[in-house]
């Protein structure tokens, strides 16, 4: 079976096969904006501002409410603000 150029059987994804001008690129990262529900973006916007306050008791708190309205995407917006520097 023909394989389409650039197509590495090593790398499983398309989201992990490097471009032709760089490293791979992960979809995720280069997605538009997210459309979160509004419980779940609040939640994860009051994580972010609990541990750049050091809040720990705060922060489990809010982590239990999450985990009932989380999904993928609400992890992943939350990974990218905590990864962000506070202006």
């Amino acid at each position: 079976m023909p394989m389409d150029e650039g197509s590495d059987p090593e790398q499983e994804t398309p989201a992990e096969r490097p471009g032709r001008d760089g490293p791979a690129v992960h979809v995720w990262a280069t997605a538009g904006p997210l459309c979160l529900p509004a419980e779940a973006a609040a939640t994860a916007e009051a994580i972010v501002q609990a541990v750049r306050h050091g809040d720990e008791v705060r922060i489990r708190i809010l982590l239990a409410a999450l985990v009932d309205i989380a999904d993928t995407e609400v992890l992943l917006h939350l990974r990218e603000r905590l990864r962000e520097r506070p202006q």
